[in-house]
């Protein structure tokens, strides 16, 4: 018999966490931070409905912190086992979870969950796994990485655990989070023939992402407006994938490569500061793998510094980020978090955010209770250093530079697999989720359902 539970991750975006158990062998896919809230933060510390010291080994998708984040905590409460991945994703987990690390150490409400000695034993436990390779565990369980095009190195995970009741392998694959179509840099997510079971995220599995030229476009017109007004374009933005492709677009938008259909010429000179330590090193791991580019990213990346262009500035240190404040407009700066929950984003935006001259470029999902989705839906005062700012900046937003698929780009994915016994969908908020399960029933005509968290479910 093989059970899995849905420990996180289900009816809400952020804290995935699967335990798969087949009687000899119990083991975890993804154990990430719970996102949102103060509230959902302190549900990182309650204990783990399983004992860590009893799980055999893990597997993480990718490495954004709502899909790794707990794994340090996972080691301090006891797990020993490996902890699989593909290559740059152990890379990156690195510099994210000690990023983590630093945030909660700076957040003097709460003691950390986890320690930078708990990151150095997680890292000693990872192995990297190429994509397309199956990997043998033991003889109950072995799995394979496709590609997923989320960010660099994020995998589908198509896995094979034995039911020795029935005397054969039962396969399931994980999405993990599949990305966007067309993405700027990577290639598209590759498609599953078979599957028993498929576990599926639904991020915006209710919704239909702007197209690739509508997202340069709207770029573009606020780089312009702020040159115009000589005021500040404020951007949160996650440090891994979504920092890169829009380093990718600027450099194309003010060097002028290509034009990509949009009106030629320059739009105008402006200071671009990419404020985030963790994003410059992640921009650093991106540049040593570009075999895992989309072909159009490769080849330029052959003939230009593709992350490079006139006017950029990288700002590691504190004291070349407070340097910012006294440069002359019109400038960008664009600076971690992508939710504002944490980073030096919140710095700026205590300064900036109560000029109606200055604009606010969301790049990407904000979860609820977070700043980001107070500032997006208007809110005013916000708190920011438990000082009220007036929110009368301009806010616009764009979800085509979203690292996720949309529900076509889901329902396609899916299509592909022949006939599936269940499809479970998680990773999104009730409304995205119940919004897939039944898009999938309605168009795909397969079984879907909406797991309840910590429901243990008994595939057979």
């Amino acid at each position: 018999m093989v059970s899995i539970q849905f420990c996180g991750g289900a009816g809400s975006v952020t804290g995935a966490n699967y335990v798969i158990d087949n009687g000899k062998v119990r083991f975890v896919v993804d154990c990430g931070l719970i996102q949102g809230s103060r509230e959902a933060d302190e549900l990182n510390y309650v204990p783990f409905v399983y004992n860590p010291a009893e799980i055999d080994f893990m597997i993480a998708t990718h490495t954004h912190i709502d899909h790794i984040g707990r794994i340090p905590k996972l080691v301090k409460d006891g797990f020993r086992g490996a902890i699989y991945s593909t290559y740059p994703t152990q890379e990156f987990a690195d510099i994210s979870l000690r990023d983590t690390v630093s945030i909660m150490e700076h957040d003097r409400t709460q003691v950390p969950l986890y320690d930078n000695l708990d990151v150095d034993q997680a890292i000693a436990q990872w192995r990297g796994i190429e994509y397309h390779e199956t990997y043998e565990v033991s003889e109950q369980v072995s799995f394979r990485f496709q590609d997923a095009g989320h960010i660099l190195g994020s995998a589908i995970t198509e896995i094979w655990v034995l039911d020795s009741e029935i005397g054969k392998r039962v396969k399931l694959v994980f999405s993990g989070d599949l990305g966007n179509v067309p993405s700027v840099l990577l290639r598209k997510y590759d498609y599953i023939a078979e599957a028993d079971y498929v576990i599926v995220e639904s991020c915006y599995g209710d919704r239909i992402h702007q197209k690739l030229d509508e997202r340069k476009a709207i770029l573009k017109q606020a780089i312009k407006d702020t040159i115009e007004r000589k005021s500040v374009l404020l951007m949160p933005t996650f440090s891994i994938e979504r920092t890169q492709d829009i380093l990718y677009e600027l450099n194309d938008i003010i060097e002028n490569h290509s034009g990509n259909g949009l009106q030629r010429g320059k739009v105008g000179k402006i200071d671009v500061y990419l404020d985030s330590p963790l994003a410059i090193k992640a921009t650093n791991i991106h540049a040593k793998y570009t075999q895992y580019y989309n072909q159009e990213a490769r080849q330029l990346s052959k003939k230009d510094k593709i992350f490079d262009f006139p006017f950029l500035t990288f700002t590691e240190s504190r004291e070349e980020s407070m340097t910012i404040n006294t440069q002359p407009q019109p400038k960008m700066i664009m600076a971690g978090s992508g939710m504002s929950t944490g980073g030096r984003v919140l710095y700026h935006e205590e300064r900036y955010l109560s000029n109606p001259k200055n604009i606010l470029l969301f790049v990407g999902y904000q979860a609820p209770y977070t700043l980001g989705r107070r500032i997006l839906e208007g809110e005013s005062p916000v708190y920011i250093h438990n000082h009220p700012i007036e929110n009368r900046i301009e806010v616009r937003r764009v979800e085509g530079y979203s690292a996720h698929a949309d529900q076509e780009m889901l329902l396609d994915w899916l299509s592909h697999i022949n006939k599936p016994k269940n499809i479970f969908v998680v990773q999104g908020e009730q409304d995205a989720s119940q919004a897939l399960a039944d898009a999938i029933k309605d168009n795909l005509h397969f079984q879907a359902k909406v797991p309840t968290e910590n429901e243990i479910i008994t595939l057979n």
